[in-house]
C-alpha cells in the first residue's frame, strides 16, 4: 500500500512539473509575438505646464523640465497646474485643475495653511509648490506668513499645490509678543487700550472700542468662534496692559491679531518694518551710542530681520519672529531721535555677500578677539564673511586653539583693543568647590557629585571654548556647545569681578575663559574662571563698533566686521549703495 502511494505521489509531481513547463514555453511565445506592440501609459499628477508650441506640451515636472509631443488641446493651459497622461511618449489627455485660491498666507503648518478670506485648509501630502519661470520647486515649509506670494490650487477639498508667481517685496513683519520676562509665547487672557477708536475684527464682524478703554479678551471668549481676532487702531499705537516691559506698558504700531491655541492666546504684532526697527535699535544698542554705530545696529537688525521672514520658526502660529533675545529684543527701550535718526539715515540698507541678504549676528562685548560660525558646528566656506580676528589692538599671532597660548591671551590686557575698559572685556570670578559643585547641578540637572576637575577639550578660531569635559567623584559629564557651557557655569549667588565692578550672572559671559583649579596646598578649594568679552563672540561687537565710530563710517566698521560684504539696498540687491 505504501509503495502505491509513493508512485501515484511521483506521478502527480512529474505532470505538474510537465504542465508549468508548457506553461511557460506558452506564455514566452505570446510575449514574443506581441512584444513591442503593449503600450506604456504613465499618469503624472501636480505637474506645472508652462509652455505649449505647436504640437508639445512642456512641463516643470517635480523639478525636470520635459517637453513631449501632443495634439491639438482643447484648451491652453500654460501655467495651469494638471494631471498629464502620457502614452508612449505621447500626451493623450490632460487634466486641469482649475480651483484656485489666493491670499495672504495667515499660517502653515505640516499639513495645514490658513488663508485669509478663505479658511484653514488641508495640505495634501504630496503638496508641491512651483515657481513660475524657474525650474525650482519646494514644499510647503517654504511658504512665508504674512504675505500672498502663489496661487494655491484646490482639489478634492485639500491644497494639491501651489504656483509662486510674485517675489517677497518685504514691508511688514509678524512678531510675536511674549510674556512678562519673555518667558513664554501664550497668554490665558490680554488687554489692550489705546487714545483713539480701536476696530475689532473677527470673522466678518466687527466691533469699536472707544479711546481710553480697556478691552479684554480672554481663551473663553466667543470672539474666537471665527477664527483670529485682529485689532486695527484709527490714529494711536495700541497699549498692550497685560505685559510690562523696560519702556513700562509698551505700546504697538500696526495691528495686533489674537490667535487661539490649545495653550492659550498668542499675541502677534503685525508692523512695518522700518517702524519695527525704531524700536528693535534702541532696545538692542544705547541710544547714547555714537551715530555711525547706531547706523550699524540699524544695518545689522534690518539685515537680520529680513533672512528671518522665511525661516518659518513661528509660521504655525503665523509670526516670523518673537520680540526677546532669541531674535532680536524690540520694543522694551524707548525710541530716541539718534535710534530713529539711525534708522532713517540707513533705509532699506542691508549687507548681502554674492547677492543674497545675510543673517548679521551681533553681540555686546569682544575679548579682543572674535571667533566664527565653527563656534555654532557650522563651516566658515558657507559663511565666509564671519572671521576670527583681533579686535583693535596688535595680533600677537599667538594659536587661540591651544590652551597654553589662550591662556596667555586671556590673562593679558591689551589697551589698543576696541573693547579695552568695557565692564567684561575682561571677568574673572572664583568658587569653592561646593559652590561650583551645587550651582553645576541646579543649572545642569546632572549630579556628578563633588567636581574635581574641569578641562577645556576644545577651543575654536579665536579660543571660544565649545567642549569641556567636567570629572567629579560621581561621574562625569561632557559639555558640547557655547550655550551649555555658558549655562552650566553661571551663578548668580556668586560675584564677578569685572573691569568697572562686581556683577552676578546666572550664565558666563561667553566662553572665552579658563578654568583652573584653587589649591590649599595639596588641597583642591575650587575654582577660578577667568575669561572676557559678552555674547557669542560671532559677527559685530556692539561696543567696540562705539569705539571705532570715534573714527570710522559705519560702512567701514561692517566691512571690518562682515568681510566681503556690500551694503545694499533690499529694493534692488543689484545695486551698492
Amino acid at each position: 500500500m505504501k509503495d502505491k502511494i509513493k508512485y501515484i505521489f511521483l506521478m502527480n509531481s512529474a505532470l505538474i512539473i510537465v504542465l508549468s513547463a508548457v506553461c511557460v514555453y506558452i506564455s514566452s511565445l505570446i510575449k514574443s509575438q506581441y512584444k513591442g506592440s503593449i503600450s506604456e501609459i504613465n499618469i503624472y499628477k501636480n505637474v506645472y505646464v508652462t509652455n505649449i508650441s505647436a504640437d508639445r506640451l512642456t512641463a516643470n515636472m517635480y523639478g525636470n523640465i520635459r517637453s513631449f509631443k501632443a495634439g491639438k488641446l482643447n484648451e491652453d493651459v500654460t501655467g495651469c497646474l494638471c494631471d498629464i497622461v502620457i502614452n508612449d511618449g505621447r500626451v493623450v489627455e490632460v487634466n486641469t485643475k482649475t480651483d484656485v485660491v489666493s491670499g495672504k498666507v495667515l499660517s502653515v503648518s505640516d499639513d495645514t495653511v490658513d488663508i485669509e478670506g478663505y479658511g484653514t485648509v488641508k495640505l495634501d501630502e504630496d503638496f508641491i509648490m512651483y515657481e513660475k519661470d524657474s525650474s525650482i520647486i519646494k514644499n510647503a515649509s517654504s511658504i512665508i506668513v504674512g504675505y500672498a506670494l502663489q496661487d494655491f490650487i484646490v482639489a478634492d477639498g485639500e491644497v494639491c499645490g501651489a504656483i509662486k508667481n510674485k517675489p517677497l517685496l518685504a514691508d511688514n513683519i509678524r512678531v510675536i509678543i511674549k510674556t512678562n520676562g519673555f518667558k513664554d509665547i501664550f497668554f490665558t487672557e490680554t488687554t489692550f487700550s489705546a487714545d483713539s477708536v480701536i476696530q475689532v475684527e473677527y470673522g466678518e464682524e466687527s466691533l469699536q472700542i472707544l479711546p481710553g478703554e480697556s478691552f479684554t479678551v480672554n481663551t473663553d471668549s466667543e470672539l474666537f468662534q471665527s477664527g483670529r481676532v485682529k485689532l486695527v487702531s484709527k490714529g494711536s499705537e495700541i497699549r498692550f496692559n497685560s505685559i510690562t516691559r523696560g519702556v513700562g506698558t509698551p505700546a504697538y504700531g500696526g495691528s495686533i491679531e489674537l490667535v487661539k491655541c490649545d495653550e492659550g492666546i498668542v499675541v502677534i504684532n503685525e508692523v512695518n518694518i522700518e517702524d519695527y526697527l525704531k524700536k528693535v535699535v534702541p532696545s538692542e544698542m544705547p541710544s547714547g551710542f555714537n551715530i555711525e554705530a547706531l547706523k550699524c545696529q540699524a544695518v545689522c537688525a534690518r539685515s537680520y530681520a529680513y533672512t528671518e521672514l522665511s525661516n518659518n520658526y513661528y509660521s504655525a502660529y503665523g509670526a516670523h519672529i518673537d520680540d526677546s533675545i532669541q531674535f532680536q529684543v524690540y520694543n522694551n527701550s524707548a525710541r530716541s531721535d539718534s535710534t530713529d535718526r539711525a534708522v532713517e539715515e540707513t533705509s532699506g540698507q542691508v549687507l548681502s555677500y554674492n547677492g543674497e541678504t545675510i543673517k548679521t549676528y551681533y553681540y555686546s562685548t569682544s575679548c579682543g578677539s572674535t571667533t566664527d560660525v565653527t563656534l555654532w558646528g557650522n563651516t566658515n566656506e558657507k559663511y565666509p564673511y564671519f572671521v576670527a580676528e583681533c579686535v583693535g589692538g596688535i595680533d600677537k599671532g599667538l594659536a587661540l586653539t591651544v590652551e597654553s597660548e589662550f591662556t596667555q591671551f586671556i590673562k593679558s590686557y591689551n589697551e589698543a583693543d576696541y573693547d579695552y575698559g568695557c565692564s567684561l572685556y575682561r571677568w574673572k570670578m572664583e568658587e569653592t568647590v561646593d559652590e561650583i559643585s551645587d550651582s553645576f547641578r541646579r543649572q545642569t540637572g546632572k549630579n556628578i557629585g563633588k567636581i574635581s576637575d574641569i578641562d577645556v577639550v576644545e577651543r575654536v578660531n579665536g579660543g571660544a571654548a565649545v567642549r569641556v569635559k567636567v570629572t567629579g567623584d560621581k561621574g562625569e559629564v561632557i559639555l558640547e556647545s557655547e550655550s551649555a557651557i555658558r549655562g552650566a557655569f553661571g551663578n548668580s549667588n556668586v560675584e564677578m569681578e569685572t573691569m568697572t565692578g562686581t556683577a552676578k550672572y546666572a550664565n558666563l559671559p561667553s566662553t572665552f575663559c579658563i578654568f583652573e583649579k584653587v589649591m590649599d596646598g595639596k588641597k583642591l578649594t575650587g575654582f577660578r574662571i577667568t575669561g572676557g568679552g559678552y555674547g557669542h563672540g560671532i559677527g559685530m561687537s556692539q561696543n567696540a563698533a562705539n569705539k571705532m565710530a570715534e573714527s570710522m563710517t559705519y560702512a567701514q566698521i561692517l566691512e571690518f566686521f562682515y568681510r566681503g560684504t556690500t551694503l545694499t539696498l533690499i529694493s534692488s540687491q543689484d545695486n551698492d549703495v
